[in-house]
């Protein structure tokens, strides 16, 4: 199926789809089609971008930052995008293809953006790389996988050492009758790779068909039987590293210098006493933290009946038993057949993005709804983030003069920068005889500024709280 088929769906292709998780990159054009609201922005400053939008129908007290998301399906371009708490633009980048895992890291003791880039290649597999992006949006590197394989969607997470852990799903052949299926048959391979970043060395790998059996499996047959599909990499406090694979319903802790199994939490040989109300299935992002609690996006078993959910559970090694500490579905329940993801924000609350519904949610510890927000064209996301960010383009701000009657307005807008807190118009008859006329407050993407007459060449600064000139656009001319 190709992003310009139009038949529809049954029931088993949509199951066959979430088995893959990547595969919602190839569904055909009536899952994603937008209805006959638009579902994306457009900008008299920035004609060329066309961001998703997002309607925000709770804020109460969030935590600090911004909302870091991407969409792979619904209306307007695909890209990177930076929200405000109002859902309001603050950064997009637009890319021809397709741009997911987009997130704030940390690398060379310096904050970064990162998020994998490229295209699916057929169903259950994707090819790209993974990027780190500085504050001014310029692009430090590119990570690629080694060993003649190719990076995929899932995971890329940089460590304090230098490194990343990136996922690979590679297609292989293997005996698959012990499933019921056949000798020879196509299977993914999935695949864990610590990179060093800076020479690409490939410092660790581990390959799902040498640890886990095809007997673990819950995915149906398909031709290729992707029967682990890891979909996170975390490092756990002793350094060992903690994966999540959606076709096992499990969660893994690998020995990171043999790649041994160290125990399974979940699935059909989970080594936990699993407590009632702990279980998941189908799940995403499974993330440790240094209070020995795990989170992850339960997406369920597909059935209204089991709402998807963001969870934090309790793990004991020593006991060999997991409690439930708290669930998080969406107030309005939810099923989300792939994707999701469940970050832990300070506070203790979570921010979880539903995956292939279109929410994005962040609870307090309690539960209670603080932000939740919805894309508008009803796209899928594949993780949504919380976090602090600075940007600082290196490019100027940009605008469009228009004619209103008598008087010019000012359109103006800076891309990515989270310091503009005003605009200050400076008009005159030429360059030479520029003058401030005018000082407005900042008012989302692109600002307004209404003149009055319309004066020959218009410029704009971007001020920040204290009215520092943070940069000038270029001299316009209103248009006439």
């Amino acid at each position: 199926m190709s992003l310009t088929d139009d038949r529809t769906l049954s029931r088993r292709d949509l199951l066959a789809a979430a088995a893959v998780g990547a595969a919602a990159l190839a569904l055909p054009r009536s899952v994603w089609a937008a209805g006959s609201d638009p579902g994306y922005a457009t900008y008299l400053s920035q004609p060329s971008l066309k961001p998703p939008t997002m309607t925000v129908s709770t804020l109460t007290t969030p935590a600090p930052g911004y909302v870091f998301v991407e969409t792979l399906t619904g209306p307007g371009q695909r890209g990177p995008m930076i929200v405000d708490n109002h859902g309001q633009i603050v950064w997009f980048r637009r890319v021809k293809t397709f741009a997911i895992n987009f997130r704030t890291q940390v690398y060379r003791r310096k904050p970064v953006l990162t998020w994998w880039e490229g295209q699916v290649t057929k169903i259950g597999t994707s090819e790209g790389v993974n990027l780190i992006v500085d504050q001014s949006y310029k692009t430090i590197t590119r990570v690629a996988a080694g060993n003649g394989y190719k990076a995929d969607v899932h995971e890329f997470l940089l460590t304090p050492q230098g490194t990343a852990l990136i996922t690979v799903h590679a297609e292989t052949q293997a005996d698959t009758t012990s499933v019921g299926g056949r000798p020879g048959a196509n299977v993914l391979d999935s695949i864990v790779q610590e990179i060093d970043v800076a020479t690409g060395k490939v410092l660790f790998e581990w390959h799902s068909l040498d640890h886990i059996p095809f007997t673990e499996s819950y995915a149906p047959l398909l031709d290729p039987y992707d029967y682990f599909h890891v979909n996170s990499i975390d490092v756990d406090l002793d350094g060992n590293l903690v994966i999540s694979a959606k076709s096992t319903s499990a969660v893994y802790k690998l020995d990171r210098k043999t790649g041994a199994v160290l125990w399974r939490l979940g699935g059909r040989l989970s080594d936990f006493q699993i407590a009632q109300g702990a279980g998941f299935f189908y799940q995403h992002d499974a993330r440790t933290h240094p209070d020995g609690t795990l989170t992850l996006f339960d997406d369920g078993t597909g059935d209204a009946s089991y709402p998807s959910r963001g969870l934090r559970l309790r793990p004991d090694e020593q006991s060999r038993t997991c409690a439930l500490v708290a669930a998080y579905p969406h107030p309005t329940p939810v099923v989300a057949t792939s994707m999701g993801n469940a970050q832990d924000v300070p506070g203790g609350g979570m921010m979880v993005g539903f995956g292939d519904q279109p929410y994005v949610t962040e609870f307090g510890p309690a539960g209670d709804v603080r932000f939740d927000a919805k894309f508008d064209g009803n796209a899928w996301n594949y993780r949504a983030f919380r976090d602090v960010w600075v940007g600082r383009p290196a490019t100027v701000p940009v605008l469009a003069v228009t004619r209103s009657g008598r008087d010019a307005v000012v359109h103006v807008s800076w891309n990515g920068s989270t310091e503009t807190a005003y605009w200050r118009v400076e008009a005159g008859s030429a360059v030479a005889a520029l003058r401030p006329v005018r000082t407005a407050p900042r008012n989302g993407f692109e600002t307004s500024i209404r003149l009055s007459g319309v004066p020959p060449v218009v410029r704009v600064s971007a001020l920040d709280r204290s009215h520092r000139v943070l940069a000038t656009s270029k001299v316009e001319r209103p248009y006439i």
